[in-house]
């Protein structure tokens, strides 16, 4: 499979938004997509070059980040679930890592739902740790809450 990694532009939220939808319990909006974007948040959208030149290249996944001062916050990392357990969000988390670290961010902080096993065991796969919980941090399709768990990787560690 033949991927790229590409900034996301305002064009490419129509796409955006059917993926999130039919991946989070509590998706974002297209209002935080398109501030995020005007902020200058980092937000990239993996797409497959795509063999034919007439149909363009399928969005597979994408990812929104905070850069502020020595650290990024990890927002956003969605695959669509047509092409999850491919390998995709390891890719993108391997980027988002590279470009952090060719930055100098000495960290990267996420947030992720506690009974989001499967991403839990990719961020463990990174050398993420577990740095606290948020309490009632997500919101429930029933209207309860469920906690985040917090964590943190340590890319550079300051020199003194």
């Amino acid at each position: 499979m033949d991927l790229r990694l590409l900034p996301m532009a305002l064009r490419d939220l129509t796409e955006v938004m059917e993926i999130e939808q039919q991946s989070h319990v509590s998706p974002w909006t297209l209002g935080n997509f398109t501030d995020s974007l005007e902020a200058g948040y980092w937000a990239y959208c993996l797409r497959q070059l795509s063999v034919d030149d007439e149909k363009p290249d399928p969005l597979l996944g994408y990812c929104v980040l905070l850069p502020a001062l020595d650290e990024l916050q990890l927002l956003n990392i969605t695959v669509h679930p047509s092409y999850k357990r491919q390998g995709l969000a390891k890719k993108i988390m391997k980027v988002i890592e590279d470009a952090a670290q060719s930055k100098s961010f000495q960290d990267i902080f996420l947030e992720v739902r506690v009974s989001n096993t499967p991403a839990i065991a990719l961020y463990e796969s990174f050398a993420y740790q577990e740095i606290g919980i948020r309490k009632d941090y997500y919101s429930l399709k029933d209207g309860g809450r469920e906690n985040a768990k917090v964590m943190k990787k340590v890319l550079n560690a300051p020199s003194n």
